[in-house]
């Protein structure tokens, strides 16, 4: 039997992204003859084809093998791109979100008229349960089982597999399984393989919980052409965002708000993007819980297969008496964690070629406990953190470039933390950025802006930065109860942030100092500034938009983004404190620190000749005065000269979402900058939008707060940015905007 879709009208006929999505009329021939079929208002036309759904668009032909289905199904969740940063986007870049899915079930109980139950085929299922089932969902942006409101319901046994893009990953839309507003959700000895762009494996949200186990979730890149890639709407939407210096269209795992994703006995593999993914989350002190909680699973950015005998592979790990061979490869992160969640992790294999997680956005943290951790660039990286902590223990990392980058500056302003106990840190491979690798390391934040930015521009100015009042909260790095072998460097310049390194009985070799630091490229050659960085957008040449491909499918240029390579130097903005306990530091570079506390000279030693250069030194509890100090061949400069601090009244500095640069300034009455008068309290938000509150320093009162380059009001807003009191919005096509604050005692 031959089925021909001839002609369909759409509910949305401004984006292909939604055509197949929200077909209300449908002309189409079987053998010939034609027919047509018109939705109830309400409801959408959805195709499976011998149990499997399809697209239906015009000029799609299908075989019939036994029989087929073209039925409505009540549209009962809608949305489009209203959240924030893409909510100001013109009407031809939108998309309508029309849900459609093969079981919806609400509340306990199965939705009739919301499922299109066609598409599971074998095993059986009901309101509480679905046990060896296959579902396939042959089309895009079809979701396969949806839980909403307090559904408790248990995946077993099941195979469930998606082909075509997905349409918003952080809505849900296209997930093979969602799990909503307080659902709980088991899924145990099953697989899940899907491809195309955007298209979650497992999507949890809203205080709902997922409890996966003897699972294994392969998630590949579209297989989209080049062109069909670039039709997908909303744009930032369907890729990595270039800012975080990699490339990828999809993810295995979304966990948004209080959501929770527990894994035990997984393969989560992803071949570009991210794996175990959170975004948009709750602070885990405000739900008291962990976004992801992994023990004994491996996971990574790469490719999978059940494994070949004599065939060599990263690893491998045996799930339902399956083995599954994994090729680390791509371009990609392993987790996430933002808005100030934390995620746990015990006894897991990681493996990705760029990092094997990225922070940002609050105090985010994430604990690692006896696990394999494999990075074929810099293995943690923090961006616009509020104080979150990396926390490793008995845990074995391997990594080229780094262990750890805090990204801070003007950009966005951030600070993290660092805690290694226990550890064993291996620097392999060839890094361009340094001969011993970098333990830690706190730069100048080259964030590109907000997801939809695709360029970056160098601009490495540290020989330009002045001696700066505007500060930053201290980062921190503690290394305790091992032998570390590497490099501490701070190279903040823009703003005053000091970077605290503990020792605590720990033997470290390696220099640790100020820095400056450029950008450079991948043979260690340095990138002028007003270089462009580009992201890739697909391969015309090979028509697709698979980063994971052999060719045409990686550019490399995203590899730049916190690429930098330093240079020991005078302290300026950038304060450095080391302290030692029961400790000792083998140094190998001259180095530049604000502070040094030992309690033995005899703790610091050199192969050769070298000399450190403090402003405050410490030995056993006494203070040294200025003067040089030797033991062995370590030589201790202390000159305890304050550097001159000009006082700018810059309170605080960043970039919006939007890449429009902002600045708040405190004045006093005569226009004196005084950055001390007052504190703010801000959120950089996703919807492009500056909120803030001004609280005056005791003794000051605020005389006027006056905005530029923006439209300056009192906040109105709800939800997360409710607390401010205050919110600046960038004026069309102004690049930068301000906040002048005057202030009087």
């Amino acid at each position: 039997m031959k089925l021909e879709i001839l002609r369909t009208e759409t509910a949305n006929t401004y984006t292909t992204t939604a055509l197949a999505s929200t077909v209300t009329f449908a002309e189409y021939s079987v053998d010939g003859e034609s027919k047509t079929m018109t939705a109830a208002e309400g409801c959408a036309l959805v195709l499976v084809v011998d149990g499997v759904q399809r697209d239906l668009l015009p000029g799609c032909t299908y075989e019939v093998e036994d029989s087929f289905t073209l039925r409505e199904v009540k549209v009962y969740r809608v949305g489009g791109p209203s959240a924030a940063p893409w909510a100001g986007a013109k009407e031809e870049e939108k998309a309508t979100y029309w849900f459609r899915q093969a079981l919806l079930v609400d509340g306990g109980k199965i939705v009739d008229d919301g499922s299109v139950t066609e598409a599971i085929v074998g095993g059986k299922f009901d309101e509480k349960s679905a046990e060896g089932i296959t579902l396939v969902a042959g089309g895009t942006h079809f979701n396969g089982i949806l839980l909403e409101n307090g559904t408790k319901y248990a995946i077993r046994g099941a195979t469930i597999m998606a082909h075509g893009d997905g349409g918003d990953d952080l809505a849900g839309w296209g997930t093979a399984v969602m799990a909503d507003n307080r659902s709980e959700l088991e899924i145990s000895g099953s697989y899940f393989e899907l491809d195309g762009a955007i298209r979650c494996a497992l999507y949890v949200d809203n205080a709902s919980v997922a409890d996966v186990h003897d699972t294994v979730i392969y998630t590949k890149e579209t297989e989209d052409t080049c062109q069909e890639f670039a039709n997908l709407t909303p744009g930032m939407m369907k890729r990595v965002p270039f800012a975080l210096g990699m490339e990828g269209t999809v993810r295995s795992l979304n966990v948004m708000a209080d959501g929770q994703g527990k894994f035990r006995n997984c393969v989560v593999v992803s071949t570009g993007w991210g794996a175990l993914s959170t975004d948009s989350g709750t602070a885990y002190d405000v739900c008291k819980t962990y976004a992801i909680d992994a023990e004994d699973t491996l996971s990574g950015i790469g490719t999978m297969e059940v494994a070949q005998e004599g065939k060599e592979y990263t690893a491998t790990k045996t799930v339902n008496g399956v083995t599954y061979g994994f090729t680390v490869g791509g371009s990609g992160y392993v987790t996430y964690a933002d808005s100030g969640v934390h995620n746990r992790y015990r006894n897991v294999e990681f493996y990705a070629p760029d990092y094997i997680q990225v922070m940002g956005s609050g105090p985010s943290g994430s604990t690692y406990i006896d696990s394999y951790l494999l990075s074929g660039h810099t293995a943690f990286m923090t961006q616009q953190s509020r104080g979150g902590t990396f926390e490793l223990i008995d845990t074995k990392i391997d990594t080229v470039d780094a262990l750890m980058q805090i990204k801070s500056g003007a950009a966005n302003t951030g600070f993290s933390n660092l805690i290694v106990d226990g550890c064993e840190v291996n620097f392999s491979g060839t890094s361009a950025r340094a001969k011993d690798g970098i333990l830690t390391e706190l730069i100048e934040s080259d964030d590109a802006g907000n997801p939809g930015i695709t360029t970056y521009t160098i601009c490495d100015t540290a020989h330009e930065a002045e001696a700066t009042s505007a500060s930053v909260a201290d980062s921190s790095a503690t290394f305790k109860n091992g032998t570390y072998l590497g490099d501490i460097y701070n190279s903040i310049y823009n703003y005053r942030q000091k970077l605290n390194v503990t020792l605590e009985n720990a033997t470290l070799t390696g220099t640790v100092s100020a820095s400056q630091a450029v950008h450079v490229d991948m043979e260690g050659n340095v990138v002028p500034n007003g270089t462009v960085l580009n992201a890739f957008m697909g391969s015309e040449e090979y028509n697709h938009a698979n980063y994971a491909a052999e060719k045409g499918g990686f550019s490399g240029e995203c590899k730049l983004i916190g690429h930098f390579r330093h240079t020991a130097a005078p302290m300026l903005n950038n304060f450095i404190d080391l302290t030692l306990t029961k400790s000792a530091w083998n140094i190998t570079g001259e180095g530049w620190l604000n502070a040094l506390t030992v309690e033995s000279l005899e703790d610091l030693a050199a192969d050769k000749p070298v000399t450190i250069h403090v402003k405050a030194l410490t030995v056993g509890g006494e203070i040294y005065g200025d003067g040089t100090y030797t033991s062995g061949n370590v030589t201790i400069e202390v000159d305890t000269t304050v550097i001159e601090v000009k006082d700018n009244g810059i309170v605080d500095a960043g970039q919006t979402y939007g890449n429009v640069k902002y600045a708040i300034v405190s004045v006093m009455e005569d226009g004196t900058p005084n950055s001390k008068a007052i504190a703010v309290r801000r959120q950089n938000y996703v919807d492009g939008n500056l909120y803030f509150t001004v609280m005056p320093a005791e003794g000051y009162k605020v005389l006027s707060v006056v905005g530029e380059g923006g439209t300056l009001s009192a906040n109105t807003a709800g939800g997360e940015v409710e607390a401010y009191d205050q919110v600046i919005v960038p004026v069309l096509g102004n690049k930068e905007m301000s906040v002048t604050v005057t202030v009087a005692q």
